[in-house]
C-alpha cells in the first residue's frame, strides 16, 4: 500500500515538476518530467500536449510531432493539439500529413490561419504532381492582366485586348485554350521551372465579363480574381503544346525568363507584339523601360517560334530589327486591333463632371496619355498660331493621365494659363463619359510621333467624328482615307489642316458624311476570330530548339544598370538573362538580383556533359537584416550540401564563395540555397529576401586558366561597380 501511495505521489510530483520547469522555460527539465509522468499515465491527454511544447522549444520537432499525435489520438476534437501537430509536420516537410491536420483543425474550428495553410499545402510542389498537357493545347499567359486588374478598376488598351481575345477563345470549341499564371500571390511557394498555375476557364470568363461591365466595384473584382487564383491548379505544358504571351513580354510577371524551361522542353512559344517603340524611339521612353524592353525583345526574338503583331507597321519594324541584329527569321502575321475599346453607353450618357466648364461649347478632343511621344505640344502650338491669326478656335479637351517627358508642354501651359482657359484636362473617365466626349466634339486629334496601332483614331471614327492624325507608323492603317493627316514634325503644314477643319463647315460636314457612309468598324469579335484563325495556322509551326548555355570560365553577371545602352547585336547572340532559370528572382538591379525567400533555387544551363564535376564560383549580395544568419548551399544533382558559411563572414569576404557541384542529367547546374535564422527587411521594403546573386561561373577542377579568369572577372566586377 505504501509503495502504491509513494508511486502515486511521485507521478503527481512529476506532473507538478514538469509544469514548474515549463513556467521557468526549462524545456529540458520539463520534457524529462512530463515523459516520466506519461510512462505510467499514458491517457493524460493535456500533458502529451505540454510534452510536445517542451520538445518543440528545444527544436526536437520529430519528438514534438509524436507527442502531439498522441494527444490527438486521445482527443481528435482538440483543435489546439491538432494545430500544433500541423505546424510541426509542416516544418518537418511532411506536407500531406500537415494538410490532413490543418483540415481537421478547420473542421473543428474554422479559422483564417488554417485556411491559409491549407491553400499553401494544397499547392505544395512536392506533395501534388502537376497536370501535364501537350500536343493541341494552347496556353495564354495572362499574369500581367491579373496584376493590372488588381491595381486598377478600369482596363487600359492592352488589358482590353487580352480580355477580348480571351473571351472569344473560351467560346471557340475548335481550340483547346487554357490560361496560366506564373504565381498566385507572394505567400505561395514558387513553382518548379516549367510549371504554372492554370485558371479555370469558367472562372476566368466570369471575372473578365465583370471587369468589362458598366459598373465595376474594385473590391468585388479583386475578390473574383483571387477566387480564380485559389481554384487554380498546377500545370506543366508538355512538348508540342503552345504558350502565347498575350500582353507584356518584358515584365509584370510575364517575362520570357518564366518560359525558358518550357521552351527547352519543346513547347512552342508565340507572342502578340504591340510595338517596339522603346527600341526604335527610345527618346520617348523612360530609361529603365528602354533597358528592360531592349533585352526582352531580343530574348523574345531568340525564343519565339511565331509572332503576331497588331499592325503591319509593327511587323515591319520588328522584322527590320531582327535583320539588323543578325537574328533568325521568325514567322509573323498581322492581326489588327479593333477600332474601339469603349463600350456603347446606352440611352443615358453622363457628361463628365471634370469637364463641366466646356459642356455645351464647341471643342476638339485629344484622347491619349499625356506624354512626350503623343506630341500634345504640336496641337497647343497650332492653336496658339491660329489664335494669333484671329481664328475663332474651339476649346481643346485633353483626356488622359499624365505620363513622362512632358516638361516642355507643362511649361507652355503654365506660361499661357492653359491657353487662356481654352484647354481643359480630364482623366480616369468612365466609358460612358468618354463616349460623351467623343460624341460631342467637333473633331478629334491624334498627332503622335509613333504608334503601334492608334486606337483613338478608330474610336473617333466609331463615334462618327472626323479625326486629324499623324501620317506616321501604323496610324494610317487605322483610319485609311477617312482621316486628315499631318506631318508631326511640320507645324506649318499642320496649321493649314487644322484651319480648314475649323473654318470650313462644309468640309467638316463632308468628312462626317464620308465616315457615316463608308466606315466599317472592326469589332472585337472580328479580332478574336482573326486571332484564333492565325493561332490555328501556327499550331504546326516547327519548334526552334533553344540551346543557349553558359560557357566554362565565363562570368555571368546579373547586374543591370537602368539607362545603360544595350548592345542589341551582341545581346542577340548571348541572351544572358535566359541562361539562369529560377522562380525566385526579383527584377535585376545595379548590384545584381535579389532572390525571394529563405530557400531559393537556381539552375544554370552549361555546355558540359551530365555527371561532370565542376567548381562553381558565386558572387552574392547579403541583405543588411540577414547578417546574423548562416547560408548553406546544396548541389541538387548530387543531393549534397557543399557550402556553409555565416553571412557576416561572407560579406566580409566580399560575397565570393566557391563550391563543388555536378552537372545534372539535363546538362545544367542546379543549386539550392538555405538561409538559416531569422532576418528582417529595410523599412518600407515589401519584398522578402536575404541574399542576392551578383554573378556566377564554373570551371572544371583541372582547368586552371578558366578558374583564374573567373576570379579575375569577379574581382574586376567589384572595381567596375
Amino acid at each position: 500500500m505504501l509503495s502504491k501511495f509513494l508511486n502515486k505521489r511521485s507521478r503527481a510530483n512529476d506532473r507538478r515538476t514538469g509544469n514548474q520547469c515549463r513556467n521557468a522555460h526549462d524545456w529540458v527539465g520539463a520534457s524529462a518530467a512530463y515523459a516520466r509522468h506519461l510512462v505510467v499515465n499514458r491517457t493524460d491527454q493535456p500533458i502529451w500536449v505540454q510534452l510536445g511544447h517542451a520538445y518543440k522549444e528545444q527544436g526536437l520537432l520529430t519528438e514534438a510531432a509524436n507527442a502531439y499525435q498522441a494527444a490527438v489520438d486521445l482527443d481528435s476534437r482538440d483543435a489546439d493539439a491538432s494545430i500544433h501537430l500541423a505546424d510541426v509536420l509542416r516544418r518537418l516537410g511532411r506536407g500531406e500529413d500537415a494538410l490532413a491536420a490543418y483540415e481537421r483543425v478547420n473542421d473543428i474550428a474554422p479559422n483564417v490561419e488554417s485556411m491559409q495553410q491549407i491553400r499553401l499545402l494544397r499547392r505544395d510542389t512536392k506533395a501534388i504532381e502537376a497536370l501535364g498537357l501537350g500536343e493541341g493545347t494552347t496556353f495564354f499567359a495572362i499574369q500581367d492582366l491579373f496584376g493590372y486588374l488588381k491595381a486598377h478598376v478600369t482596363m487600359s488598351g492592352i488589358q482590353r485586348v487580352q480580355a477580348g481575345i480571351a473571351m472569344h477563345a473560351i467560346r471557340d470549341t475548335d481550340i483547346d485554350v487554357r490560361f496560366i499564371l506564373s504565381n498566385v500571390g507572394p505567400e505561395t511557394p514558387a513553382l518548379p521551372a516549367g510549371e504554372f498555375w492554370m485558371v479555370d476557364n469558367a472562372e476566368m470568363m466570369r471575372a473578365i465579363d465583370y471587369a468589362s461591365g458598366r459598373q465595376v466595384d474594385h473590391e468585388t473584382l479583386r475578390a473574383m480574381l483571387m477566387a480564380c487564383e485559389d481554384a487554380a491548379e498546377r500545370v506543366r505544358p508538355l512538348e508540342g503544346s503552345t504558350i502565347i504571351l498575350l500582353g507584356a513580354f518584358w515584365g509584370l510577371g510575364n517575362s520570357i525568363q518564366n518560359f525558358v524551361r518550357s521552351k527547352r522542353d519543346g513547347v512552342r512559344i508565340g507572342a502578340y507584339v504591340y510595338d517596339i517603340i522603346p527600341v526604335t524611339h527610345p527618346e520617348f521612353c523612360d530609361d529603365a523601360l528602354v533597358t528592360d524592353f531592349t533585352m526582352a525583345i531580343c530574348e523574345l526574338c531568340g525564343t519565339a517560334d511565331f509572332v503576331l503583331t497588331i499592325s503591319d507597321a509593327t511587323r515591319i519594324a520588328l522584322t527590320d530589327f531582327i535583320t539588323e541584329n543578325g537574328g533568325r527569321p521568325i514567322p509573323m502575321t498581322t492581326v489588327p486591333l479593333a477600332h474601339h475599346l469603349t463600350r456603347e453607353a446606352g440611352h443615358s450618357v453622363a457628361w463628365p463632371e471634370q469637364l463641366r466648364r466646356v459642356k455645351g461649347k464647341p471643342y476638339v478632343a485629344y484622347v491619349s496619355t499625356i506624354e512626350g511621344r503623343k506630341n500634345h505640344l504640336y496641337v497647343i502650338n497650332a492653336w496658339r498660331r491660329l489664335i494669333a491669326e484671329g481664328v475663332d478656335v474651339p476649346d481643346l479637351v485633353f483626356v488622359g493621365r499624365h505620363g513622362w517627358k512632358i516638361g516642355a508642354l507643362t511649361d507652355v501651359l503654365t506660361a499661357t494659363e492653359n491657353l487662356g482657359g481654352r484647354l481643359h484636362i480630364a482623366h480616369n473617365l468612365s466609358d460612358g463619359e468618354l463616349n460623351a466626349v467623343y460624341a460631342g466634339c467637333e473633331f478629334s486629334v491624334f498627332t503622335s510621333f509613333v504608334e503601334g496601332w492608334g486606337l483613338p483614331v478608330g474610336e473617333s471614327l466609331f463615334h462618327g467624328r472626323p479625326c486629324i492624325a499623324s501620317n506616321t507608323s501604323s496610324i494610317p492603317e487605322v483610319g485609311g482615307d477617312l482621316v486628315d493627316y499631318v506631318d508631326p514634325f511640320n507645324l506649318t503644314q499642320g496649321v493649314k489642316v487644322f484651319r480648314r477643319m475649323i473654318t470650313d463647315r462644309g468640309y467638316l460636314r463632308s468628312r462626317v458624311e464620308a465616315i457615316r457612309d463608308r466606315f466599317i468598324a472592326r469589332t472585337w469579335n472580328d479580332v478574336g476570330a482573326d486571332f484564333l484563325e492565325k493561332i490555328k495556322l501556327h499550331q504546326d509551326t516547327p519548334i526552334t530548339p533553344f540551346t543557349a548555355t553558359l560557357k566554362e570560365g565565363e562570368n555571368f553577371s546579373f547586374q543591370v544598370y537602368p539607362g545603360d545602352r544595350v548592345d542589341t547585336h551582341r545581346y542577340f547572340q548571348r541572351l544572358n538573362r535566359l541562361l539562369a532559370e529560377s522562380a525566385f528572382f526579383y527584377a535585376a538591379e545595379d548590384h545584381g538580383i535579389w532572390m525571394r525567400g529563405a530557400n531559393p533555387e537556381l539552375s544554370i544551363a552549361t555546355d558540359m556533359a551530365a555527371g561532370t564535376s565542376l567548381l562553381v564560383y558565386l558572387k552574392l549580395s547579403i541583405a543588411p537584416g540577414a547578417l546574423e544568419c548562416r547560408l548553406k548551399i546544396s548541389d541538387i544533382a548530387s543531393d549534397t550540401e557543399t557550402a556553409s558559411i555565416g553571412l557576416h563572414d561572407l560579406r566580409h569576404a566580399g560575397g565570393a564563395i566557391r563550391m563543388p557541384a555536378v552537372v545534372g542529367k539535363d546538362g545544367a547546374l542546379h543549386l539550392r540555397f538555405n538561409v538559416i535564422g531569422s532576418y528582417s527587411q529595410l523599412p518600407g521594403e515589401v519584398r522578402n529576401y536575404a541574399i542576392g546573386l551578383r554573378s556566377i561561373g564554373y570551371a572544371q577542377v583541372d582547368n586552371t586558366l578558366a578558374r583564374q579568369e573567373l576570379i579575375e572577372a569577379m574581382t574586376l566586377q567589384d572595381l567596375a561597380a
